[in-house]
């Protein structure tokens, strides 16, 4: 069976629409509805009951609904790995680590990815998020590790398990007053939908002030030491630092490798798991 029509069967299940998994599988309704239809040929049973309002899974296509799911993970995984075999005996890979997080998780995490991608020469570098996204545009760098959800799109992600970092609203200490402004991260830094939750809670209080722009972490920092003024960084950069964090605000962002080429799967990072004496939300 086609993992292409599986994948679109899945989208389907989970949207309850031809039309608004046509779209986000970029195929006709026409199409997608074809590719149904075949489906059900092959095994020989419907698999949704189609009405005005949408589509909903037939008893049959609810029992089969996790085989089909498992197998279209599978396809993937393989995917990931005839890739990884393929690039065997090719030149370096590029890693950009992020330097949001401290030196020890990031000397755990090129221990592992030197173990998993055994086969390539590796080049590390490090810098926050906007800067590896900027490389790996550039083609300066084969994996990105990206702190946030605003991912690209047309790169593979794969979540790393058990980094997360915690996010708070930081000052000098100073009081608040006439000359207090809010730093706003760029809309590319990973630190930009935590402002906005951040101001959606305080709308009346905080969400008044006049607002700076921030470009990156470091920026944010050396705004706040410099000005009356509040900013949105981690947790650990702000102890670092000392500086005052305001009680009441705290977030947490998740962490990704973004790639190229799909050379790791969610299985082969399964396995990573940092120092347990860091405190990586610190």
């Amino acid at each position: 069976m086609d993992s292409k029509i599986l994948k679109n069967f899945l989208k389907t299940a989970q949207l309850g629409s031809l039309s608004a998994a046509a779209q986000e599988a970029c195929v006709t309704v026409q199409a997608l509805a074809a590719q149904l239809n075949k489906l059900e040929q092959q095994l020989g049973f419907r698999l949704f009951e189609r009405t005005n309002k949408g589509v909903t899974l037939t008893d049959e296509g609810r029992d089969i609904l996790p085989w089909i799911t498992d197998v279209v993970k599978s396809s993937a995984e393989l995917q990931h790995r005839a890739a990884h075999l393929r690039q065997r005996g090719a030149p370096a890979l590029h890693i950009a680590l992020n330097n949001t997080f401290p030196d020890a998780v990031n000397q755990a995490l090129m221990a592992f990815l030197r173990a998993r991608l055994s086969a390539w020469p590796l080049i590390f570098s490090t810098s926050e998020s906007p800067e590896n996204l900027a490389k790996l545009a550039r083609d300066e760098a084969d994996i990105g590790v990206i702190i946030g959800d605003r991912l690209p799109t047309g790169l593979y992600a794969v979540n790393l398990p058990g980094l997360n970092i915690e996010v708070v609203a930081a000052s000098a200490g100073m009081p608040v007053n006439n000359d207090t402004v809010l730093i706003k991260p760029m809309p590319e830094c990973a630190y930009s939908d935590c402002f906005e939750r951040f101001v959606s809670r305080y709308k009346n209080g905080y969400g008044k002030l006049p607002v700076h722009y921030s470009g990156s972490e470091h920026i944010s920092v050396a705004m706040i030491k410099s000005s009356n003024s509040i900013g949105i960084i981690s947790r650990r950069v702000a102890l670092m630092n000392n500086l005052t964090i305001l009680p009441d605000f705290t977030d947490a962002l998740s962490v990704a490798l973004l790639m190229k080429t799909p050379l790791l799967s969610e299985r082969d990072l399964a396995a990573f798991t940092p120092d347990p004496s860091l405190p990586l939300s610190a």
